[in-house]
């Protein structure tokens, strides 16, 4: 669960950086500043799910907290990207990312919460 750990930390680092971000240095018009805000606001909720996770045992814990992560940072990655650089070409992968985020929790529901 170690590396569950490391990779939340750092999902929770790129959010927070993400928000300072389009708070103070990127010049972005709202929508795209809003689309920011809400990849790094599903980012960090992802990190701090998968900081939880990771003081779980368990295999099924472990691949529901990499659902999560993974699913929001290809999710939250897709609107960064479409923020920063209005190319819409990578936009299908959204849909991936937030439908991989969803079965994350969904797998969750069927856990063991209780440390072994």
């Amino acid at each position: 669960m170690r590396l569950l750990n490391i990779a939340a930390a750092l999902s929770g680092a790129i959010a927070l950086i993400m928000l300072v971000l389009v708070a103070h240095a990127l010049q972005l018009a709202p929508p795209d500043a809003d689309r920011m805000q809400l990849g790094a606001f599903i980012q960090l909720t992802a990190a701090a799910a998968g900081l939880a996770i990771a003081n779980r045992d368990g295999r099924l814990n472990f691949i529901a907290g990499a659902m999560i992560l993974a699913g929001a940072a290809i999710f939250s990655g897709t609107l960064y990207a479409l923020s920063l650089t209005s190319d819409r070409s990578f936009v299908m992968l959204a849909p991936i990312g937030g439908i991989t985020l969803i079965l994350g929790w969904i797998a969750l529901a069927f856990t063991n919460p209780l440390r072994r």
